[in-house]
């Protein structure tokens, strides 16, 4: 199994999220036992049901939780009240409580808040302490639970990391291809599986980092990473282009020396403006060239007219990508 693999394999397992809900866990127990509230267990609970994989996740379903708490107060002191502390009484809760947590979009707060409206079948009381123990319950757990996502650190270094590995991936690539327009004694394959999976990996990874930063625009590193998860699925069909040639032809050279070139050249601060001006003279000469002398000759021409045609997309999407940048991503993420 290669390294790249191997990494892949082991980014299933978020050690991060391990740790996080581990420790607020802990942290939230021993906070509530230390206020002397009754089923503190409950508080780390609600923790691990509060930590998500970002901060922004986080904080998203806790709003949603303490308004599924506060409706879940309400149902349960009226049926406890008028109806007793029986397991039916809970159950016709259940029923209403999961009922009204589907219809207002509130599922993520049933199972925490079905815990803490157990508290008061088991005590046969609804009175203002027990009401003020599962706020507090609920506050140390979800607060706990924010504050340990805002102080974990995130994944950019990781990922700038990682990133550069890509670039060296798809120059590899690129040699690989020029290589096989040149050496055609040899069925020279390229293995896209790689950097397929890690370009995956990528992109989860700055997705969560994305939504573990509250303020700043993390857009750039999305957009950078799916504009070379594009560039690939290009590379793939000059790829199959390129072994649909069995002879080498002397039209092949300049291709495969311009391909050698962008690899040579490939860089994220690189805007390819001197390269897609390099493919334009290569479509003069080209034009300039003589005709096919046969229809096979015609064939495989039209072929490297096709990987021309893709390089020039491969180079437009960089293109594009640096044209709509906003200035200010341009001053943090190219200086």
């Amino acid at each position: 199994m290669s390294l790249i693999k191997e990494n892949l394999q082991l980014s299933k397992v978020n050690p991060l999220y391990i740790m996080k809900v581990a420790i607020g866990s802990a942290i939230s127990i021993i906070i509530a036992e230390g206020l002397g509230l009754l089923y503190s267990p409950s508080a780390g609970i609600v923790t691990l049901l509060s930590v998500q994989n970002t901060k922004k996740e986080t904080i998203k379903i806790a709003a949603k939780r303490f308004i599924s708490f506060l409706m879940a107060m309400a149902i349960s002191f009226i049926l406890f009240s008028f109806l007793g502390y029986n397991p039916f009484v809970f159950g016709g809760f259940i029923l209403i409580f999961v009922g009204l947590s589907h219809l207002f979009d509130l599922k993520d707060g049933i199972s925490m808040n079905a815990v803490l409206m157990t508290h008061f079948l088991i005590e046969e009381r609804f009175d203002l302490s027990l009401v003020m123990n599962e706020v507090m319950i609920l506050v140390i757990g979800m607060g706990i639970g924010i504050v340990i996502n805002l102080i974990m650190p995130n994944y950019r270094g990781q990922i700038l990391k990682k990133q550069r590995l890509l670039e060296d991936e798809i120059r590899k690539i690129l040699r690989i291809m020029a290589q096989a327009l040149k050496d055609k004694k040899n069925n020279i394959m390229v293995d896209f599986s790689d950097i397929d999976a890690l370009v995956e990996e990528l992109l989860q990874k700055a997705y969560e980092d994305a939504g573990n930063t509250l303020l700043a625009n993390t857009r750039y590193l999305i957009s950078y990473l799916e504009m070379r998860k594009h560039q690939i699925e290009v590379l793939k069909e000059i790829a199959n282009d390129i072994n649909e040639i069995p002879v080498l032809l002397k039209q092949s050279l300049p291709i495969a020396e311009f391909i050698e070139n962008t690899a040579d050249c490939f860089h994220e601060l690189n805007n390819v403006k001197g390269l897609l001006e390099e493919l334009d003279k290569l479509y003069v000469h080209y034009r300039q060239d003589d005709l096919p002398i046969s229809r096979e000759e015609f064939e495989h021409r039209a072929i490297l007219f096709k990987v021309l045609k893709d390089l020039e997309y491969f180079l437009l999407l960089k293109r594009n990508f640096v044209l709509e940048l906003e200035k200010k991503n341009i001053q943090s993420y190219w200086s």
